[in-house]
């Protein structure tokens, strides 16, 4: 006889998951309040180096 309870078969108890859609959506509606949308309209300066030594090609 031993004073500790040994574990009679190491099986894990199984996880609910009947509340995962909620935190889904809850997490959905959160991230969609908080992001704030950018605007679509940016523009990007590009400036482009000059060519100042430039030769036409011949076509042979």
């Amino acid at each position: 006889m031993s004073k500790f309870k040994k574990k009679k078969s190491g099986d894990l108890p199984a996880i609910s998951t009947a509340s995962l859609p909620d935190i889904v959506f809850m997490l959905l509606f959160f991230f969609m309040v908080v992001t704030v949308l950018r605007d679509s309209n940016l523009l990007v300066m590009q400036r482009l180096p000059k060519g100042d030594q430039v030769e036409k090609l011949q076509k042979d």
